[in-house]
């Protein structure tokens, strides 16, 4: 026995195949071998049995068969017309209606060619095809074929099986178009803040767009008078907008950036082992702190997996503490990439709160230092991005972090973030006894965070060069910001004004700190 998805299927093909043979058989002219109820003789019967004037009629027919007539690409022109005007909210009669199941097919495959098209434009050389997004481009023809079935069954007009579903499809291109047009310009700096309205989570873009103007099509294409009037917009109500509405397209072409750059996490035996192991091994190992002497202690995080840049980052930046300001034994890094999967705890708030509770528990807490160094990506809603696929991670925010450094109990602090928008967490974490430093203003971005890179810009102009030259933090980030100025400068790029705010009571203990690192450089020099 046949299922019902099988025999609509059927059906539809049928009505398909047979619109085909009468395609074919206009096309072969007026023929005594010809079909005898050619499509113009059946839109002159449908207009007559209308009560609409023979002359009239014979208008139509004599328009349609122009159109029957016309080579693929003027037709494919003309579905295209239609779908602009139908995107613009201009009627689209039936005598417009005039799409074939060449054409309809036709117009389906520009679809596709489009999206690759514009998606390549938007994304560059640097993505890739999407195979797996190929079946989404033909998930809804099935649904659009059906509903011209039901609609030419209800209007009595054979020919609106495929000229409802090619109208359907073009009228999504224009929109589609748009879209694309402001997706490019939101990728200028500034017209930025555009990205926040052109999410897609449904099939088409701007769904609301595509659906309005669908049924204000179907309102004007029912003759009927009253509520009859409604059949092919309720229907298509039902029918058609809620599957479109929780199944989303993806685009052909898609950028690296939506993968992990050093492959995929796969949370074996061997990983979930060490991670349930690595934290409490970090933590016993910690050295205490060394009455009278103010020792430093460093907790990298580096949040974001898809990006080796913050692995590599946070490697170098704790290779220099522990090299340069003694922090060695002293230092912890909490990383999510595939690489370190087996060897490094992972970066997530829990584990966050877990080692700074303990390096509280470990320093003295009257004399230490806390480097907390966090790098990953920022939002506008001032929250980091911790990204570990296939784990489900939340974000971390100023409060939390606030709330994190307070319960850890540690007294003096020194917190850099490096992330766009990390301004954002300058108010929330003020206190007498920080220090704060972050890679841009509350509404700016950052720079740096690609493929490929060893450093983020302030990465690179803060630890790479900066701390390298001087033991004052604060004298550290000034260099580092006019360097950044500087190459930002070069590149015509919006300033990301990285940020400091030190409390009134950090400044005379960073300032011990300092002129102690420097006598422990000088006795290593002079031996």
């Amino acid at each position: 026995m046949k299922t019902g998805s099988q025999l609509t299927a059927a059906v539809v093909l049928s009505s398909f195949m047979e619109l085909e043979q009468h395609e074919i058989g206009a096309s072969a002219g007026t023929s005594a071998l010809g079909p005898p109820d050619s499509a113009a003789q059946q839109l002159a019967s449908e207009r007559s049995s209308e009560g609409i004037g023979s002359g009239a009629a014979a208008g139509a027919a004599a328009q349609l068969a122009g159109v029957a007539g016309l080579a693929p690409l003027p037709r494919l022109a003309a579905e295209l017309r239609n779908g602009v005007r139908a995107a613009l909210g201009l009627r689209v009669g039936l005598d417009r209606l005039q799409a074939t199941p060449s054409s309809l097919a036709l117009l389906a495959l520009l679809d596709v060619v489009a999206n690759l098209v514009v998606s390549f434009l938007l994304v560059g050389r640097g993505g890739y095809f999407s195979y797996s997004a190929v079946p989404s481009f033909f998930f809804h023809l099935p649904l659009f074929l059906f509903f011209g079935l039901l609609a030419a069954k209800i209007l009595s007009r054979r020919s609106l099986i495929p000229g409802i579903a090619s109208l359907l499809v073009a009228l999504s291109i224009p929109i589609e178009f748009c879209h694309a047009l402001l997706e490019w310009l939101a990728q200028l700096r500034q017209f930025d803040w555009l990205e926040d309205y052109l999410s897609a989570p449904h099939y088409y873009r701007f769904f609301w767009w595509w659906a309005a103007a669908a049924l204000l099509f179907l309102l004007r294409l029912e003759p009927a008078a009253g509520w009859r009037r409604l059949r092919l917009p309720l229907i298509f109500l039902l029918l058609v907008l809620p599957p479109l509405w929780f199944y989303s397209r993806g685009d052909l072409w898609v950028s690296a950036a939506e993968n992990s750059e050093s492959g995929e996490l796969h949370l074996t035996e061997e990983v979930l082992s060490a991670q349930d192991r690595l934290l409490t091994g970090e933590l016993a190992a910690l050295l205490p702190g060394k009455p009278g002497t103010t020792d430093l202690y460093f907790l990298g995080f580096a949040g974001d997996a898809t990006q080796d840049v913050f692995l590599k980052e946070l490697t170098a930046a704790r290779k220099l503490f522990s090299e340069r300001f003694g922090s060695s034994g002293r230092s912890i890094l909490l990383v999510n990439n595939p690489q370190t999967a087996a060897t490094l705890p992972f970066a997530t708030a829990g584990n966050l709160e877990r080692a700074l509770k303990g390096l509280g528990q470990v320093m003295n807490r009257a004399e230490d230092v806390l480097f907390l160094y966090i790098s990953s990506h920022g939002s506008r809603e001032h929250e980091l991005e911790v990204n570990n696929r296939p784990l489900e991670l939340k974000g971390l925010t100023p409060e939390q972090l606030q709330r994190m450094l307070r319960n850890s109990g540690i007294t003096w602090k020194v917190v850099v973030v490096s992330a766009c928008f990390s301004g954002g967490f300058i108010e929330p974490l003020q206190d007498d006894t920080s220090l704060i430093i972050t890679a841009a203003d509350a509404t700016h971005e950052s720079f740096g965070c690609g493929y490929g890179e060893e450093f983020t810009w302030f990465g690179h102009a803060f630890l790479g060069d900066a701390l390298r030259h001087s033991f004052s933090f604060t004298d550290a980030f000034e260099r580092a910001r006019d360097t950044i100025r500087q190459w930002e400068e070069e590149r015509g790029e919006t300033p990301s004004n990285p940020q400091i705010w030190g409390g009134k009571s950090i400044w005379p203990k960073l300032k011990s700190l300092e002129n102690e690192l420097v006598q422990r450089e000088a006795k290593v020099k002079s031996r």
